[in-house]
């Protein structure tokens, strides 16, 4: 299916632009056209992943098959160990499936090939500078990322040295995500509240100027399903 943007009204387009400026933070309801946003949501819940987290001062991919082989009480004192460490550090705990990487390397299935090329086209990038007002915006990488019950992002800012990144954006793709199910995109206020948190909605993009101290909150036991995105940052070249 090709990919397409649905139209955005100018009343929608002023207020996001306002919205932007004057906080570096916004969503934009119904980003593709539906039919797109559902093909990438089946695709997307049929994807292989691999899990990220931190080991030390290091990221870490653990494959699925790797996961897999462990005995339950092995996969127990794994997650422990992921908990124990986020309580006074980064740490992070979720499912990825690198295709922007694999487009680069010719390995990524044609569904992902055509997102990477879109999100790589000006009329995504287009609108992406003109909402924003960052002419500097020259590229979007990209990653699918599954949020399972226990997962989390915590605190970070999104900076990387020589990365060129001017926000920061994330793509939702569960239908029908609660509130309380968690795996919220958290901005963390000075005086230590929650200054703001977006919801995951499904076809909604989220952007988030960088850097913006933000956490992803961990999804609940409770969770009737995953949370499915499409993430990665709006940078220069």
């Amino acid at each position: 299916m090709k990919p397409a943007l649905a139209s955005l009204p100018d009343e929608q387009r002023l207020s996001i632009q306002d919205r932007l400026a004057r906080t570096g933070r916004a969503q934009v309801i119904d980003l593709l056209s539906g039919d797109y946003a559902a093909h990438l949501s089946a695709r997307a819940a049929d994807a292989s992943f691999n899990t990220v987290t931190r080991k030390g001062d290091g990221h870490i991919d653990l494959p699925a098959a790797w996961l897999a082989s462990l005995e339950p009480m092995q996969k127990q004192a794994l997650g422990e160990r992921v908990q124990a460490s986020a309580t006074d550090g980064f740490q992070y705990l979720y499912d990825n499936h690198p295709i922007y990487d694999l487009d680069q390397a010719g390995q990524a299935d044609a569904v992902w090939s055509d997102l990477v090329a879109f999100l790589n086209g000006e009329a995504f990038l287009g609108l992406m500078r003109d909402l924003t007002g960052e002419p500097r915006i020259a590229m979007a990488d990209a990653q699918l990322t599954r949020f399972r019950r226990a997962h989390f992002l915590n605190q970070h800012d999104d900076s990387a040295d020589g990365k060129q990144r001017y926000f920061a954006y994330v793509l939702g793709l569960s239908p029908g995500w609660r509130i309380d199910w968690g795996g919220l995109l958290a901005f963390h206020g000075d005086d230590g509240n929650v200054a703001e948190a977006f919801t995951p909605r499904f076809n909604t993009l989220s952007l988030l100027k960088v850097p913006t101290p933000h956490s992803v909150t961990q999804v609940a036991l409770s969770a009737g399903s995953e949370r499915l995105s499409v993430t990665g940052w709006l940078r220069g070249r």
